[in-house]
């Protein structure tokens, strides 16, 4: 199986991470009673943290790492695409270098935290000039099945309109 590449806003890293991580918790508050039992409270999750770490190769590892670091620096919330999971509206937390660069290897670690609750709540695509359905399948890791049934508003899945919004989720 190949797995499809990371990407956030539209940036796409060159190496995926080696290690990510998915921190999910739910809002819950125990309330100590005069007697036992205890009583808890759920409120809702939180929203979900992915943090992970990489390494990022080639002659240009520094330019790569700048372009994270400018894609960081925009500060807005945007469709974040692992491998092997379905794409979420997040925001770009952190991002930290890791290790002094060295020959073609740069270290680094990020956080991104899931945004929920607000009309972006659904991961979008806008379809580009000469890009089908095929094609934002591939780039989200997402069958052309699932995308064909979350978009009934195209009838050809080969033939799609530049600016057309495609639901990812």
């Amino acid at each position: 199986m190949k797995l499809v590449a990371m990407r956030f806003d539209g940036v796409v890293w060159h190496h995926n991470p080696r290690r990510i991580t998915f921190e999910s918790e739910e809002n819950v508050r125990v309330l100590a009673g005069v007697q036992p039992p205890e009583v808890v409270q759920q409120s809702g999750r939180k929203n979900v943290v992915i943090e992970g770490e990489g390494e990022l190769y080639g002659a240009d590892c520094l330019e790569q790492f700048d372009r994270l670091l400018s894609l960081f620096r925009r500060g807005r919330e945007g469709a974040l695409s692992l491998p092997g999971f379905k794409p979420v509206m997040a925001v770009f937390e952190s991002l930290t270098l890791l290790a002094q660069p060295s020959p073609d290897v740069l270290t680094y670690r990020f956080r991104f935290r899931e945004v929920r609750g607000q009309a972006t709540d659904k991961p979008q695509s806008v379809v580009t000039q000469g890009e089908t359905l095929w094609d934002i399948s591939y780039r989200f890791g997402l069958t052309i099945d699932a995308l064909v049934r979350l978009n009934p508003q195209v009838k050809r899945p080969d033939m799609v309109a530049e600016g057309t919004v495609i639901a990812l989720c």
